[in-house]
């Protein structure tokens, strides 16, 4: 049974990072000094006595992919829910001695606690949340999965946040199919059941109208649609054939409404045919076999599958757990050359020197080895590439390990952001 002061200890103990709807990064360890004596030996805090542990997994919203790096930790009250649109997410700590852990590679975690009694349980990667009431009981405690899937849908009442996401629907890349496997949604024959989504689709119809609230002009083109969403996906598109003819990342409005987009903290995820909107917005990071100062320079006459070769640590342990360990990405149509380190600005406005992070590699024929899936930080945000297509040419209702990519990429850029320094 919780003390009465030991209550009202945890009464403060939600989190700083609540206001922002985020508690990204775990507390460093704590010293203390002889009372005084400010000269004296530093003195280690007493560890607290364990009387209760947790154990869990955390899983996708689909209910079977293990979830790498969530945190997990209880508070005394449910936080504050995520912001609606799009914030800067920045790194904080969480108060000292908040119980606290973070999910393996294959999504387990078991989590000491020093006290028992109703608590409140939060599962937690990037925007994705799921906060419930638990009654820890003095012991070993195995966790429900439901407690411990990250949410599908959102549901602030019930305690689940989820990212708000934009999707412009891409004439090759079905980045919203990709998106309802992982369980944001339910899969039809055509495609996707529209009126299940848990993300918008901004779709391109017969004629262009800029004031359909649904059009992707709408989207690019008004800031105050724009800014209502956290991550926005610009998947495979824009192209007669093979000829990438789209002019809109050349337009001046779309490309301050992005830059602004990113800088506030958003999330902007690019594949192949529409990398202009990563080489015209954000422009020096990448450079692309075959570009020139034309649009659509560096697309490809034909695709390429090729072997991955996987270069994060975390990414490669992740899907080794689930027994991919080789593999390869599927419907390329544009090769990155190289990545470059760029000077610019962080979340405060300090100078920093970025180069972009190079998630997976693969073997682009006559090329060798090039970057596949890389992202970079700009101001609060992020800005994801990849050169295949998300979906590629698998089994519609299974997931191809370059789907299972996608997630496990998407969430780590959905983390907090920290401020740097210029080296």
């Amino acid at each position: 049974m919780l003390s009465r002061p030991l209550l009202c200890a945890l009464a403060l103990l939600p989190l700083v990072a609540c206001q922002l709807g985020r508690a990204p990064s775990e507390p460093g360890p704590t010293e203390g000094s002889s009372p005084g004596d400010p000269s004296g030996p530093l003195l280690p805090p007493r560890e607290p006595d364990i009387v209760a542990r947790l154990s869990g997994r955390v899983l996708a919203p689909e209910g079977t992919i293990p979830i790498a790096g969530a945190l997990i930790y209880v508070t005394s009250r449910r936080p504050p829910p995520i912001p609606d649109g799009v914030y800067c997410d920045r790194c904080v700590r969480l108060p000292e001695g908040t119980p606290h852990v973070r999910s393996g590679a294959d999504g387990r975690f078991t989590l000491p606690l020093p006290w028992v009694g109703p608590l409140h349980l939060v599962v937690q990667k990037g925007a994705f949340r799921r906060v419930r009431p638990i009654e820890v009981r003095p012991g070993d405690q195995d966790l429900a999965a439901e407690l411990t899937t990250l949410p599908g849908r959102m549901d602030k009442e019930s305690g689940d946040d989820i990212p708000r996401m934009a999707v412009v629907v891409g004439a090759w890349d079905k980045i919203e199919v990709s998106l309802a496997k992982l369980g944001l949604g339910k899969l039809s024959w055509f495609g996707v059941d529209k009126a299940s989504l848990a993300f918008d689709l901004f779709e391109h119809g017969l004629f262009p109208n800029p004031r359909d609230p649904r059009s992707p002009e709408r989207l690019l083109r008004d800031p105050e649609t724009l800014m209502k969403y956290h991550v926005v996906f610009l998947p495979c598109s824009g192209s007669e054939g093979t000829t990438c003819t789209d002019r809109t990342s050349a337009d001046p409005v779309v490309q301050r409404n992005l830059q602004q987009f990113v800088a506030r903290g958003g999330k902007l995820y690019v594949t192949d045919y529409t990398y202009d909107f990563v080489r015209q917005i954000f422009p020096g990071y990448m450079d692309w076999i075959g570009q020139t100062q034309q649009i659509g320079s560096a697309c490809m006459e034909r695709s390429y599958d090729a072997p991955a070769d996987v270069q994060d640590a975390g990414l490669r342990d992740w899907l080794a757990a689930q027994g991919i360990v080789d593999f390869q990405v599927r419907e390329n149509w544009t090769a990155v050359e190289r990545v470059n380190t760029v000077d610019a600005l962080d979340l405060d406005g300090q100078p920093v020197r970025v180069t972009p992070k190079v998630w997976v590699e693969a073997l682009v024929p006559q090329h060798g080895r090039r970057p596949a899936t890389v992202s970079f930080v700009r101001g609060c945000g992020r800005v994801l590439f990849s050169t295949y297509h998300t979906e590629g040419r698998g089994d519609r209702m299974g997931l191809l390990p370059q789907e299972r990519a996608l997630l496990y990429v998407l969430l780590e850029t959905a983390v907090c952001v920290e401020p740097r320094v210029l080296e």
